[in-house]
């Protein structure tokens, strides 16, 4: 006989570390005990003087280094592999495409409490007793053994909790008929229920425009996977393509995973994926504990699971056999991952990882973003168009008011008369309203009259806003907190005034003029508290208000058939905010708002306050006129070479004041020296926002003709206290 000797294997590990130095593949023997260790086990591994966790992402015969340095790996850590392959080689590419660490890429691919070595959540187990003796002799006197063994007798297995209930004893009895043999007490694991509000699902035939956008998806998925952008105005019926879709998919025996961009968006999504697809869904937000996400990723990794609904994690989810991705809303800032070393875009993400398995994309929105929507004109997208509401129900008419005409016939309400006119005739028609201002608390600002002197965050370059409900100024960017001083810090004035308006200081003032109308407000103080947004939309929704004050969280894919009026003030503040994308995220913003008016059977008005009508974005929006706002800033995106014409990429330093002011300088030789011309950098300078946290900010800002991934690898360490963070086609630059 040919004696055949296996071929040994060493494995290629990360190691669990979010250090620059070690981020890089280390060689382990693997014992021969392990012989089933894969790629995607979680491992133990020896590293110097300690223990720590790694990932195994290959298996290889060829040893890089000295044999008599190879130390073997200690234990495997699961069962079988956690990390899919195809997420494997998805993180590989992340590291590489967003200049970030490897070890954090995999960690986005792990169980929720697996992540950083600590495994702070498990399965959830319960105490159940199962009886083994049926006819026991027990003594007279055990009158609660008695009831326990008669209790099962007629139950078989019980809860712990619930035997005591029912046998009207304790759990010390039950340990008592266990060591005589009589009963056993096992834990056995549950799993921690979500529950949502079922929509009953109606069955309706689909418009000619929602049979051709799932036309166009199921070609698409047979033959070049293309990705597919559906443009489609609010209420156009975008939902029910993804549900047929879906439908079409698992027909095909694949999964899905639907993208959301906002826990506030969850529950009603939810709902109408789990009337058509019942408990083969699966909810995967932050806005769930860590346990419930803990559950919800095992079910999905052991398969029992067809359609994974989740906010931008969810795009890392364990599916097998994906065969589609559907993002939805897909112009959404959320989906852009704004922190740690990796600060990926959802979009690009799932692009790649369809890539990679074979599967399909489909982005929708009523206002796509520019780059989403150049890539469809451009074809390497294949665009559908949706102009048309379901059963041809008619767009909201929009009103424009010019606040500086409201100022000139003496109004000195926040409401036009307008609005205020619009906001009375609600009570008599029992109708509901929207009113929109992306500004939270009270007054956005405190300034001395007369000094002029405005209360700044002592941590933050920023003002602090005033919260009526707790009487204090409130950092939005960091904890600090403080009591509104009686007399100005600077000049000791009294004289303090309080400027701007938010969410609690609408809601007020609608109390005021208005006391007739009962109103709800949905922003990130009402919200803090676990299933917040449910409960408010749900009283929303069932007609305890009149009307909804919120931020752009009202703004958000709400579907309330009895809302005909939705009123914006202040609705150019955003276009004056200093970044490229001001016009867009007000456009979107406009009409993402606007279209939650006229859902239902009557017809929906729109009334936008403002003190710059003639703003082609705004104009934009009267006309529901997506292409007028596209040409219009696709051109300045051409003229200024910014996105989608070039990339930029934004290289932002915190840290102390001269150290970052220093190192930005030696980043920007830097870049000199690898050939990027003067004209593409722009800085280093400070940030618009130059303190955050106690940490001052500079960056420099970069334009490209292709992502600039190889030669961001290379930039010089960092010294002492300073953070560097590389933010590859940027979303915001504040």
């Amino acid at each position: 006989m040919t004696d055949i000797t296996k071929e040994k294997l060493y494995a290629g590990v990360i190691v669990d570390l979010r250090v620059d130095a070690v981020d890089k593949v280390f060689q382990y023997g693997i014992p021969d005990n392990m012989t089933h260790l894969d790629i995607g086990h979680r491992v133990l591994v020896p590293f110097g003087s300690r223990r720590i966790e790694g990932y195994v992402i290959n298996k290889s015969p060829h040893l890089t280094i000295d044999p008599s340095r190879v130390r073997n790996i200690l234990r495997i850590l699961d069962p079988e592999p956690i990390i899919l392959p195809s997420l494997v080689e998805l993180g590989i590419w992340m590291s590489k495409h967003y200049v970030g660490l490897l070890s954090e890429a995999l960690q986005f691919m792990l169980p929720p409490g697996y992540r950083y070595g600590r495994e702070r959540v498990g399965a959830k187990t319960q105490q159940v007793v199962r009886l083994l003796e049926s006819d026991p002799t027990l003594p007279r006197n055990a009158a609660a053994q008695k009831r326990v063994v008669n209790v099962l007798k007629e139950h078989k297995t019980l809860l712990a909790s619930e035997l005591v209930r029912l046998a009207q004893t304790s759990h010390s009895t039950l340990r008592r008929l266990e060591q005589k043999g009589i009963l056993v007490i096992e834990n056995e694991e549950i799993e921690r229920s979500i529950d949502w509000d079922v929509i009953p699902c109606q069955s309706f035939v689909l418009s000619p425009e929602q049979e051709n956008a799932c036309r166009v998806i199921a070609q698409e998925s047979s033959s070049t996977r293309k990705p597919v952008l559906i443009h489609g105005v609010t209420g156009s019926g975008k939902t029910e393509v993804y549900l047929q879709a879906i439908k079409e998919t698992l027909a095909q025996g694949k999964r899905s995973i639907v993208l959301v961009p906002e826990i506030a968006l969850t529950p009603q999504t939810v709902s109408r994926f789990g009337s058509r697809f019942g408990d083969r869904i699966s909810v995967f937000h932050s806005g769930l504990s860590e346990g419930e996400r803990f559950d919800q990723w095992w079910r999905i990794f052991r398969g029992e699971v067809d359609v994974v609904i989740g906010a931008r994690s969810a795009v890392f989810a364990p599916v097998q056999n994906l065969g589609l991705i559907v993002i939805d809303e897909e112009h959404e800032g959320t989906y852009k991952q704004e922190e740690g070393s990796i600060r990926y875009h959802t979009r690009t993400v799932a692009e790649k990882r369809a890539e990679l398995v074979g599967a399909t994309v489909v982005l929708g929105s009523a206002t796509p973003s520019v780059e989403s929507y150049h890539e469809a004109v451009q074809g390497r997208y294949r665009l559908v168009e949706m102009r048309n509401r379901v059963e041809n129900r008619p767009l909201p008419s929009v009103e424009i008011v010019d606040m500086r005409q409201e100022f000139e016939k003496k109004n000195r309400s926040m409401f036009s008369e307008s609005l205020a006119t619009a906001l009375r005739d609600l009570v008599e028609h029992e109708e509901q309203a929207i009113i929109l201002i992306n500004r939270r608390g009270f007054a956005s600002f405190v300034l001395c009259r007369e000094c002029g002197y405005v209360l700044q965050c002592p941590n933050c370059q920023v003002s602090l806003t005033y919260h009526k409900a707790d009487g204090k100024l409130h950092c939005h960017y960091c904890p600090h907190r403080e009591d509104l001083p009686l007399t100005c810090p600077k000049c000791a004035s009294r004289y303090l005034r309080q400027f701007g308006v938010g969410t609690e200081q609408v809601q007020a003032q609608i109390q005021k003029e208005f006391p007739q109308i009962r109103s709800l407000r949905l922003d990130a103080d009402t919200t803090r508290r676990k299933g917040a947004h449910r409960r408010i939309l749900g009283q929303f929704r069932s007609g305890e208000a009149h009307v909804l004050i919120g931020t752009q969280m009202v703004a958000k894919g709400h579907d309330f058939p009895n809302v005909t009026l939705v009123g914006v003030l202040s609705a150019d503040l955003s276009l004056n905010f200093p970044d490229i994308r001001a016009s867009e995220r007000t456009f979107q913003l406009l009409t993402q708002v606007a279209g939650r008016c006229g859902r239902g059977d009557k017809p929906g008005h729109v009334i936008i306050q403002c003190y710059e009508p003639s703003h082609f974005a705004i104009q934009s929006v009267r006309s529901h006129d997506y292409a007028s706002f596209y040409r219009q800033e696709i051109s300045f995106r051409r003229m200024l070479q910014y996105p989608p014409f070039r990339c930029l990429t934004r290289i932002l330093c915190s840290g102390p004041e001269e150290m970052v002011r220093d190192f930005s300088s030696v980043i920007y030789g830097f870049l000199l020296d690898k050939g990027i011309p003067k004209k593409d950098i722009l800085g280093p300078s400070a940030a618009p926002i130059g303190k955050i946290k106690g940490r001052y900010r500079w960056q420099l800002i970069v334009k490209s003709d292709k992502v600039l991934s190889d030669i961001l690898q290379e930039l010089p360490p960092a010294p002492g206290d300073v953070y560097v963070s590389v933010d590859i086609d940027p979303l915001f630059l504040l």
